[in-house]
């Protein structure tokens, strides 16, 4: 008798839900088939928790397993090949500029980067102060290096218009690089890259706030970037995308240049995408590290600065690092080992610039505290 209170329970709910003022539809045989399945499935729920059910009333939880391999993602911040670093890859190679970091990036299943630059020949330049571009070749340091997939929702990826951005796609496609953030099109762009690491399924996605115009948005049949801007859809192509995904992370490029704490609007914005379903979100833009914090659990690394820039940055632009997450059975836990940008190369500087930078960035985040390389939440 319980069993079939449970299945007119379930068809009830079903068929609560098509309420008066709704655009109703015929269902398609798929569609039937579809409804099968989750009426199906609730019924099955439903029989579940009754035979799980405990004496007190309490529904047995899963367990975490405990020979679930945990997984390490290695993210950073800018890259770009300009400047002073083309004299220096003519010279040395492309490789060159990780000789010193890709041990430490090559520890991990998979490593990220901000790409910050067009990959073409292409001479026409969108009219901006800094148009960045590079040859495919140079692709092959980062390869080289360990990086797995580059992020190309950035205010630079366009600077060589929209034969800039196809020529960066073809590029990328034709090398073991993956990417995303922009596309031939609107779906392309907001798409997420899914990789399957240790049995488990990621899905990556990439939005920009910084766009010098709206010619940059991705569009129905128009090449362009995945938009920050479109908060809405952010949201909404977060909460999709986390329905088939045993994690969800973001990489957005936004806030100010050379600010050390982010936009209040930031903060807010990434709480919002954590509700929406992002279990990790890092940030990029600003060309200086800032800080991290915690939403439900859930990191945020605001700014990883510059990774690879040309040897005129120096100071707090000349700070960098790596960025370490670490996905276990649900959980996400986060460390940051600092580095540093000297003569177009990423180098080590030592216990005590190591020291000096964890503090600083300690003092820049909200509601976390730092033990040695280890990011833990205090809120």
């Amino acid at each position: 008798m319980k069993f079939f209170c449970a299945v007119m329970l379930v068809f009830s709910l079903l068929a609560g839900c098509q309420t008066s003022d709704e655009k109703v539809s015929v269902n398609s045989e798929e569609d039937q088939e579809e409804t099968k399945e989750k009426t199906a499935g609730g019924i099955e729920a439903l029989r579940d928790s009754e035979e799980s059910a405990s004496g007190d009333g309490m529904v047995e939880t899963k367990e975490k397993d405990d020979d679930h391999e945990p997984i390490d993602i290695i993210l950073t911040g800018d890259v770009m090949f300009e400047w002073s670093l083309e004299e220096t890859i003519t010279a040395h190679g492309p490789h060159y500029p990780f000789e010193h970091v890709k041990k430490d990036i090559k520890k991990a299943d998979y490593a990220v980067a901000n790409l910050e630059t067009a990959v073409t020949d292409h001479d026409v330049a969108y009219k901006k102060i800094y148009n960045f571009k590079t040859e495919p070749e140079n692709l092959d340091g980062l390869i080289d290096a360990g990086f797995d997939f580059v992020s190309l929702a950035n205010n630079h990826t366009m600077d060589y218009k929209e034969e800039g951005l196809l020529d960066t796609i073809d590029a990328l496609d034709a090398s073991s690089l993956d990417y995303a953030g922009a596309g031939e099109n609107k779906e392309e762009a907001f798409a997420p890259h899914t990789v399957e690491l240790n049995g488990e399924t990621i899905k990556l996605l990439a939005f920009s706030q910084v766009l010098p115009s709206i010619d940059w948005y991705a569009r129905e049949g128009q090449p362009g970037i995945a938009s920050g801007y479109q908060e809405e859809r952010v949201l909404n192509t977060i909460e999709e995308v986390e329905k088939g995904a045993d994690y969800v992370l973001v990489y957005m490029h936004w806030g100010d240049e050379n600010g050390y704490v982010p936009e209040e609007a930031a903060r807010n914005y990434a709480e919002k995408m954590v509700d929406a379903g992002a279990d990790a979100i890092v940030g990029a833009h600003p060309h200086v590290l800032q800080g991290f914090e915690f939403f439900d659990k859930k990191p945020v690394a605001y700014s990883l600065g510059n990774f690879l820039f040309p040897d005129y940055v120096e100071g707090a632009n000349a700070r960098t690092g790596l960025l370490n997450l670490t996905l276990d059975n649900g959980d996400v836990s986060m460390s940051f080992e600092p580095w540093f940008i000297e003569n177009d190369q990423i180098v080590e500087r030592g216990e005590e610039y190591h020291v000096k930078m964890l503090r600083h960035l300690e003092d820049h985040s909200y509601g976390i505290t730092m033990k040695e390389h280890s990011i833990k939440s205090v809120k």
